[in-house]
């Protein structure tokens, strides 16, 4: 059980390195977070065969065991911390950033001597039979074990203080999941050296295989935590990019009738209905050319729609019990329509007369606010009676 929640733990890593790879490298965002990823996700691979395989393959008796411990025990953990520092918007100089750097590096080197000084050519469990390798192998474990709790500890101070002050809640939220996950790992690098320091002096904390166990599952904890952590940011864009995608298939219908009437103002070739629903790319500046789309083609409509219209359509919306905003948005759904049809039957233009939209505002998310009651009136009843009144008007005398 535990080897498969292992794999599912380390695919999951691996999607993760993959999905921000085309994020941070194409568009040369900050990488630390990537390589935090990519740490945690070697160290956990090298956990399962492939690590076995790359000690056969290379001849250095433990080989992946150094390899996970430096790369997902010093790069990913300093990673982690550069990266907490910097999107909770805490300053670094650069006297600060050398000393992170320059502790990680001699840790890590410190552990490469001591490894192969003397933690070669024995396998991990004989390391235990050799009076003098064992304490080696005690301060191997120490001193990864404490840089990694300091690194831990430092990234939880910074999650808990900005967490409180993040003016963003799923950022908020986000940075106190990772410091749960982080407190976890804290939790984890205790569990292991006391392990460690038991087994050197008896049979360790519990009999048998109990405190591997419950060392994995600290290790597991904290992964998935900070993964979850990471993603929660992530999660409130989604549901921006769902409630964009939304208004642009909503508004499909309003702006396909009055482009129709007026395709000079199309910037691209339309698209299928299906094609447009299955393509989930750039929705928010598709979302906004058809916004300005459909400001163009009422505009372009505007001469088709003389003041006598209009005012049939405003007592028109008033008569239906409407006033206020809702009166002037089916108004403009009214004559819209009115001025569409007109159009198309090859009505020449009018005057030019002042286009004031009946809704509207200056950014993005109160635009699509206002066309979205335009679309719903547009295709509401009391559009289509009023336009049926106005195709009678239309109608020759007997």
């Amino acid at each position: 059980m535990m080897n498969l929640f292992t794999f599912v733990v380390t695919a999951l890593l691996w999607i993760t390195v993959a999905w921000r790879a085309v994020k941070v490298w194409r568009k040369g965002q900050d990488r630390s977070l990537w390589w935090a990823f990519f740490g945690l996700a070697v160290m956990m691979t090298l956990r399962m065969p492939p690590g076995r395989a790359l000690d056969q393959w290379t001849g250095v008796t433990d080989l992946s065991y150094l390899l996970k411990h430096l790369i997902g025990g010093v790069l990913a953990p300093a990673a982690l911390l550069a990266f907490l520092r910097k999107v909770s918007g805490a300053s670094d100089g650069p006297r600060t950033k050398r000393r992170r750097i320059t502790f990680a590096c001699a840790t890590a080197l410190a552990m490469a001597i001591l490894f192969f000084a003397k933690l070669q050519p024995y396998e991990t469990p004989l390391i235990f039979a050799d009076p003098v390798a064992h304490y080696v192998f005690l301060a191997y474990t120490l001193l990864f074990l404490g840089y990694l709790t300091a690194s831990l500890l430092g990234g939880m101070r910074v999650c808990w203080r900005w967490g409180r002050n993040s003016s963003g809640r799923a950022l908020s939220w986000g940075l106190r999941t990772i410091g749960v996950g982080l407190a976890a790992g804290v939790v984890y690098a205790v569990a292991r050296a006391a392990t460690i320091a038991t087994r050197i002096r008896g049979d360790g904390l519990f009999p048998g295989a109990v405190d591997d166990y419950i060392c994995t599952a600290l290790l597991m904890a904290a992964l998935v935590l900070i993964v979850a952590g990471t993603s929660l940011p992530m999660l409130s864009l989604l549901r921006s990019w769902r409630a964009k995608r939304h208004a642009l298939l909503r508004l499909r219908p309003l702006w396909r009738d009055l482009t129709q009437a007026t395709p000079s103002v199309r910037l691209h070739t339309p698209r299928g209905a299906v094609t447009e629903y299955l393509n989930p790319l750039n929705v928010h500046d598709r979302l906004y050319r058809r916004g300005v789309e459909i400001r163009d083609a009422a505009l372009a409509l505007n001469n088709y729609a003389s003041p006598a219209l209009r005012e049939r359509a405003q007592q028109h919306a008033e008569a239906r019990g409407l006033f206020g905003t809702q009166a002037a948005i089916a108004a403009e759904a009214c004559w819209l329509a009115a001025a569409r049809r007109a159009k198309l039957r090859g009505a020449a233009p009018g005057s030019s007369t002042e286009h004031r939209p009946a809704g509207g505002g200056r950014d993005l998310r109160s635009e699509i606010s206002a066309l979205t009651q335009l679309s719903d009136a547009y295709h509401s009843d009391l559009v289509r009676d009023f336009t049926d009144s106005e195709d009678r008007l239309m109608e020759p005398l007997a």
